[in-house]
């Protein structure tokens, strides 16, 4: 609320004649509501009288005017008269003396009494109107006579206006939704030389048993907990089988590789996975894992260690250069017996294995399936359904803006959803953190705009009118750029 007051003299008026006799009093205005309205400035306030006091042939006029020190733009004046100019008013006699005004209201003084004159009006909007050196006087002619400033004008009300600026939110693109991964290691067991998955307990020729039901049951529960959320699904299964370095190269990327493939298929059988999300690779030696048992070992001398491991890093073109390395191994006095006791029968067992992960994503649902989901778990939408979430409520609700900071909190370094928050922000004229979200919101005409938009509420109009003139295709930036005073 404003509350404005100003020390004016008022002049006595007869009809037909001006009188010397002079009244003191203040004149103030509260209330004051000053804002855009389509395309006309509303004012909206009070004219306070408490402490006028008026003889019976007083008269005088309140105009309220706009200006910004160059440009005025007067607005119906209130008509004030003491109780006989009142009566002549009523009656007729006196309006020869208020032609030269527009005059809104006509209202009699009751001395000694409190008093408020309720005053609303429009003019249209000129782009001047928003200038820091814009605001709202009244101007109070004692004479009748029509020429402002007669007598006196109110201090200047700053109107406090802003351009009328659009902002537009951008759709995020479709993504690849979110994944998790749920990584595992497991042993499962195969037939020397042979390829075939025994998912029960089976005995080989060699009298070798083979029971993976326990290394197969470790890959269930795996799969089982990834999928405890009913929205869940999987996404692809990723199997990489690692033999170890003896045999010949060529023979373990044979067996390796056609190991991972039939536990790939098992899975996919058993979950009833399309084909392109069942996925086998294979590592045939590995060698990676051998190095690490190397430099953790305590049972090594530092000779042995260095030597195995200048053996390790040596380079390697082809399969020929793993057979070279596995040939020494069994063959050089240096490794020979380490081999033969440690190396081959505890070793490179360990290093027989299928490592798994589970990439589980979000289900395909509805926009309001998708509502349900962000509450719980947002971690799983991507930017683009979150977007969608949001679409579901009125832009600018409070639901809307807190699924455009949940998405900014998932997504802190996406240009979109910098972007968006920062669209959010401004529309609900929290401007704390939107410049920080705006250098983060790319190159889009969305973002140049918003950046615009941004510099008016700064006030600067010129670096704002840059940026309009940049992103001028976008509906928006054009008709924000023709709002600039």
């Amino acid at each position: 609320m404003k509350r404005i007051s100003t020390l004016i003299t008022m002049i006595a008026l007869l009809p037909g004649l001006m009188t010397a006799a002079r009244v003191n009093g203040r004149l103030g205005m509260d209330n004051v509501d000053i804002h855009k309205k389509g395309d006309r400035l509303q004012v909206n306030l009070n004219l306070i009288l408490d402490s006028l006091n008026m003889k019976g042939q007083n008269q005088f006029f309140v105009t309220p005017v706009v200006t910004d020190g160059n440009t005025n733009a007067a607005m119906p004046a209130v008509m004030i008269n003491g109780r006989n100019m009142h009566i002549a008013y009523q009656r007729g006699t006196i309006r020869s003396l208020v032609k030269r005004h527009d005059v809104a209201q006509e209202v009699e003084r009751h001395n000694g009494r409190p008093q408020s004159v309720p005053y609303s009006g429009s003019l249209p909007f000129e782009p001047w109107m928003l200038g820091e050196k814009a605001g709202i006087v009244l101007d109070i002619d004692t004479c009748g006579c029509g020429i402002k400033l007669a007598s006196g004008q109110t201090p200047l009300t700053p109107l406090g206006l802003t351009p009328d600026m659009r902002l537009a939110y951008l759709t995020p693109k479709v993504t690849e939704l979110p994944v998790t991964v749920h990584e595992g290691r497991a042993r499962v067991q195969f037939e020397v030389d042979k390829t075939v998955l025994h998912a029960e307990p089976y005995t080989c020729r060699n009298g070798q048993k083979i029971d993976n039901r326990a290394q197969l049951r470790m890959i269930d529960d795996s799969v089982h907990y990834a999928l405890t959320d009913p929205n869940v699904e999987i996404a692809a299964i990723n199997i990489t089988g690692y033999a170890s370095p003896e045999s010949p190269y060529l023979h373990n990327e044979f067996l390796a590789t056609n190991r991972s493939r039939a536990l790939a298929e098992y899975l996919a059988a058993k979950y009833n996975l399309p084909a392109d999300r069942s996925h086998y690779d294979a590592v045939p030696e590995n060698w990676i894992e051998f190095r690490q048992q190397v430099t953790d070992s305590k049972e090594l001398t530092d000779r042995q260690r260095a030597d195995l491991l200048e053996l390790i890093d040596r380079p390697t073109y082809g399969p020929g250069d793993f057979d070279a390395k596995e040939k020494e191994l069994k063959t050089s006095p240096k490794f020979a017996a380490l081999y033969k006791k440690t190396i081959l029968p505890e070793w490179f067992p360990r290093l027989r294995a299928t490592k798994f992960a589970i990439h589980t994503r979000l289900k395909p649902m509805s926009d309001q399936k998708l509502a349900e989901v962000i509450r719980k778990t947002p971690e799983l939408l991507s930017l683009n359904q979150m977007f969608r979430v949001a679409r579901l409520y009125p832009e600018g609700s409070p639901e809307f803006n807190e699924v455009i900071r949940t998405a900014l909190k998932y997504y802190p370094d996406d240009a979109e959803a910098n972007l968006n928050a920062a669209v959010a922000a401004m529309n609900a004229d929290k401007n704390a953190d939107v410049k920080s979200m705006l250098d983060k919101a790319g190159d889009s005409l969305e973002a140049i705009n918003a950046r615009g938009v941004y510099l008016t509420r700064q006030g600067k109009y010129d670096e704002a009118a840059e940026l309009f003139k940049q992103a001028a295709t976008l509906p928006e930036a054009a008709k924000n750029l023709n709002q600039l005073p």
